[in-house]
């Protein structure tokens, strides 16, 4: 018999409040209002395609303790087990905000279950269901779901502030838009860690709100199911973690735990990864399951990431949604990036989030190059060099020349300015140096680079590269700056009160905008409109406002507020 093969898809979405994908806040934001209430914990059953499992309203998936709970099973009604349980673990390094040394670091992780208040108190050390979100008449009408009005809650707490039609009343708050059934079956609910209290002595999340705990997260979850034969043995969790609090979280760590349990005797799996796609397979050692397959062949079970959260920071394409091919084609990330080499790990620690070697890359590892093996090939991913390397950059930038290449010679990783830790210039106010251009070669002669300036004026109106008005409000380069970076070798010229270095700042930049680190219009979205087009999709935010990779439209992709496409 031909061996058969289930699949479940789970996509890990990052949603910070703005900024970056480590959870920094604009200061503009404003916290919610919206706590848990773990009185409406609700229990449901995903069984809209092929699969089915027991789903729950606190992030976790398939069985927890109840016997009435469905593990994933495939197909649905046979009983015939693969996967016991998902949980989504979300933790951050924090610094205590109420006394104590502030140098020690406290690392707060949030889980889906299984964990209990130490100290007897009536608050819950898991995350819990937001309150809004499900029929309040009871539990027997579950989480709300797509096809079930009697599910959804009398207004939807997140769309109150449509001016149209406040709360959505009597609407389905669709992921795909409002009042958009695409999926088969679709649940959605929202969970959080206000009431994970072991650390109120130390740290608060939310300086507007003192009986707020834990990080100060707001998780939303939608759990999605197809028909369509091509997808009819998936299942999709999506899950959008947003920074809800005032304080900044530096350093977030993303985690799903999957208990695996195929052929339903879980003592004989054997699990791999594929670390170019992002897939995690599991297998039974013998092929043979419980009673519940007979004579049938166990299958396979493979779990996809679809989406993870974006590092805005290491300089490293993560995700490997940029392109190193000479041959892409556009609006695919940068054609032609370099990718990580080998050598680029030689003095980095691959853990403790700094870039130790110097060469402007963080915790890079054997991941991120090259390599054949026995367990497959991975074609390495590129790296930020901040080098218009397929040339779809703004116009009228600086570009790379033949005396750059040369001084980057001396260098140990072909840094441009060479020697960085050497040079006060480009010394950071964390006593670390900054690094600019990396891996600079007679390739890039003639080639844009970055340099922080918004060389094509598209703050003043769109461009044909850029077609969307830059940000608003940003500072305009001055005669003063001018001067100051005319004493300058490589005509640099520091932000006052920043990390941010311009380069080969001239007369020709007078009145032009600049990147000066802050959200200026307040749409959070942080120097939108300047340098684009230069590493776009490696470094990329998913929380930045930016088309980083220039394929949106508008006629087509429109829907807003209001959920209505094409209407603007």
């Amino acid at each position: 018999m031909k061996k058969v093969f289930a699949g479940l898809l789970l996509a890990l979405l990052a949603c910070p409040s703005a900024g970056y994908a480590q959870g920094r806040i604009d200061r503009n934001h404003v916290p919610s209002k919206e706590r848990v209430d773990p009185f409406e914990r609700r229990r449901d059953d995903i069984d809209g395609n092929s699969i089915r499992a027991t789903i729950s309203n606190w992030t976790q998936t398939a069985q927890s303790g109840n016997p009435a709970d469905f593990w994933y099973e495939w197909p649905k009604n046979t009983n015939r087990r693969y996967v016991a349980l998902t949980q989504l673990w979300v933790g951050a390094e924090v610094r205590p905000n109420l006394g104590g040394n502030p140098g020690d670091p406290l690392f707060i992780v949030d889980i889906s279950d299984f964990r209990n208040n130490q100290e007897g108190g009536p608050t819950s050390w898991t995350f819990e269901p937001v309150g809004g979100y499900v029929n309040p008449a009871g539990s027997e009408f579950g989480i709300a779901q797509n096809d079930d009005r009697e599910s959804w809650p009398p207004f939807w707490p997140d769309k109150l502030e449509d001016d149209l039609d406040p709360g959505w009343r009597g609407s389905w708050n669709g992921f795909f838009g409002k009042d958009i059934f695409n999926a088969d079956q679709e649940f959605f609910f929202k969970a959080g860690d206000d009431q994970y209290d072991r650390y109120r002595s130390a740290y608060r999340p939310d300086s507007t709100d003192p009986a707020r705990y834990g990080l100060g997260l707001i998780v939303d979850t939608r759990i999605m199911a197809w028909t369509q034969i091509l997808i009819d043995d998936v299942v999709f969790l999506i899950h959008g973690v947003k920074n809800d609090g005032t304080e900044d979280l530096d350093r977030v760590g993303f985690s799903i735990w999957l208990a695996d349990c195929v052929g339903g005797d879980c003592g004989d799996d054997i699990p791999f990864f594929d670390v170019l796609e992002d897939v995690a397979f599991m297998t039974d050692q013998d092929g043979i399951g419980d009673q519940n397959f007979g004579a049938d062949p166990v299958g396979t079970v493979a779990i996809a990431f679809l989406e993870t959260p974006g590092n805005a920071t290491d300089r490293i394409d993560n995700d490997a949604d940029g392109s190193t091919d000479p041959e892409c084609p556009q609006n695919n990330g940068e054609c032609n990036s370099p990718i990580v080499p080998m050598a680029f790990l030689t003095g980095e620690d691959p853990a403790n989030g700094i870039d130790d070697n110097l060469n402007g890359l963080i915790d890079e590892n054997t991941t991120h190059v090259p390599f054949e093996g026995e367990q497959g090939s991975n074609v390495g991913v590129g790296y930020a060099d901040f080098i218009d390397n397929d040339g779809d950059g703004e116009q009228g930038g600086p570009v790379v020349t033949g005396e750059m290449v040369a001084a980057a010679t001396s260098d140990q990783w072909s840094r441009w300015p060479p020697n960085p830790q050497a040079d006060p210039v480009q010394m950071g106010r964390n006593g670390r140096p900054i690094i600019h251009l990396v891996g600079l070669d007679p390739d890039d002669v003639g080639l844009g680079f970055k340099d922080g300036i918004d060389n094509d004026d598209s703050h003043v109106q769109p461009t044909a590269r850029y077609p969307y008005l830059s940000e608003p409000g940003s500072p305009l380069v001055t005669q003063a700056m001018v001067d100051a970076a005319a004493a300058d070798p490589f005509r640099r010229y520091r932000v006052p009160g920043t990390d941010i270095l311009l380069y080969d700042l001239g007369p020709e930049d007078l009145g032009k905008a600049y990147a000066d680190g802050l959200d200026n219009d307040g749409d959070g979205a942080i120097d939108e409109g300047i340098d684009e087009g230069i590493d776009e999709m490696i470094d990329e935010s998913r929380a930045d406002g930016i088309d980083n990779d220039g394929d949106w439209n508008m006629l087509q992709d429109d829907t807003g507020l209001d959920g209505v496409p094409f209407n603007g």
